[in-house]
């Protein structure tokens, strides 16, 4: 009976490989140069603001953080995004929601959520799983490039 309980065990607590964070990707092909307003998002940790305004930065984009939609042009791209966080041993990301849209129209969004990975799988460094779904996100790597620098396999 041990040698059916602890490999049910071992998978229950370390999760599945073929799981996948990533739970819908419409990428966007945003020209590099080009500038990205962010929508801050209040109920969202300070944490994530810097992280975001770095990852632009460092891709050669130009951003610009806004608290309302009337600080923002109608061909602006609109970075919206949410993260919610959980505690389980330690705190960790355990969703992220983010769309970008210019003209009223989304052309691009992103739902990643930790949970997939089920045991200590949804335990990451988030400044470092932000910038991955930021790279799905923008087109600069695949669903599957993503989901598996994330901790899915």
């Amino acid at each position: 009976m041990k040698l059916i309980i602890i490999p049910i065990l071992l998978a229950v607590l370390t999760g599945c490989a073929s799981n996948k964070g990533i739970t819908q990707l419409q990428q966007i092909n945003v020209s590099d140069n080009s500038k990205v307003i962010i929508l801050k998002d209040e109920p969202t940790r300070a944490s994530v603001l810097p992280v975001l305004e770095k990852w632009f930065s460092d891709n050669g984009y130009s951003s610009q953080v806004v608290s309302s939609l009337e600080d923002v042009k109608p061909n602006d791209y609109i970075l919206s995004y949410r993260a919610w966080w959980g505690w389980d041993l330690a705190t960790y990301m355990k969703n992220v929601h983010m769309n970008v849209k210019a003209k009223g129209e989304t052309l691009g969004q992103l739902n990643f959520d930790a949970l997939q990975y089920g045991g200590f799988g949804k335990f990451g460094d988030a400044e470092q799983r932000l910038a991955i779904l930021l790279d799905a996100l923008f087109g600069k790597i695949t669903i599957e490039q993503a989901n598996k620098s994330l901790g899915g396999g």
